[in-house]
């Protein structure tokens, strides 16, 4: 399959090859001050300009995220979530924490929505980001917001990959919720659900160190 990855990385090594969604400067020194339609608005452009090149389109923030794994393995794990669009999950449900008792009941740790990593088949991504930076252009919520509630409403096939099989979130404590003891295969294991994460995500402020260290020959 033709995929676009829209980040601005180190991925190079697994074989994958970055774009930029968004290359214009964004105001603001902090999540409090960013705005945040432009990712939105920036990602519903991307796609709608590359739809007939794609079939699937992988969005991931940028300076936060470390990749572990390539499109093989990655697009096996999207496949076997059965659904045209999965979106990272973690375990804080951010940025409106009254929504937590309206998410699916789970035995997973990670059972809320993370827009910081997400993939999806290029139709069913296109609709859903048309949606989204319509609600974004009246800047009142940022992007992360926007998906949860369109996560929520089910109005489009939205699956959260809730053993953090192809995105891994730090937030809240979760690196210590991984074991780096394999020296042989270089990779991280999600100790409760034992998957190998594709990439993690430093969630703005996580420190990805330990991971990238962890990787290196």
């Amino acid at each position: 399959a033709n995929l676009a990855l829209a980040i601005d990385d180190q991925p190079k090594r697994h074989g994958l090859d970055p774009q930029n969604f968004d290359p214009t400067d964004w105001e603001g020194a902090d999540w409090t001050t960013i705005p945040w339609y432009k990712k939105s608005e920036g990602q519903a452009r991307f796609v709608r300009e590359h739809a007939s090149e794609y079939t699937h389109f992988l969005f991931t923030d940028s300076y936060d995220i470390c990749f572990a794994a390539g499109w093989d393995e990655i697009l096996r794990k999207y496949e076997a979530l059965n659904s045209p669009i999965v979106c990272a999950a973690e375990c804080y449900p951010w940025p409106k924490t009254e929504q937590a008792s309206l998410y699916p009941e789970t035995i997973h740790r990670c059972k809320y929505l993370n827009a910081g990593g997400w993939i999806g088949e290029t139709q069913a991504a296109l609709a859903m980001l048309e949606d989204v930076a319509a609600t974004a252009a009246k800047r009142e919520q940022c992007d992360q917001g926007i998906l949860v509630d369109l996560f929520l409403s089910k109005k489009h096939p939205i699956e959260l990959d809730r053993t953090c099989s192809i995105f891994y979130c730090m937030n809240m404590g979760s690196d210590q919720n991984l074991d780096l003891s394999d020296l042989a295969r270089r990779r991280a294991k999600a100790i409760d659900t034992s998957e190998e994460p594709c990439l993690f995500h430093g969630n703005g402020a996580s420190d990805l160190t330990r991971i990238i260290d962890h990787m290196k020959p």
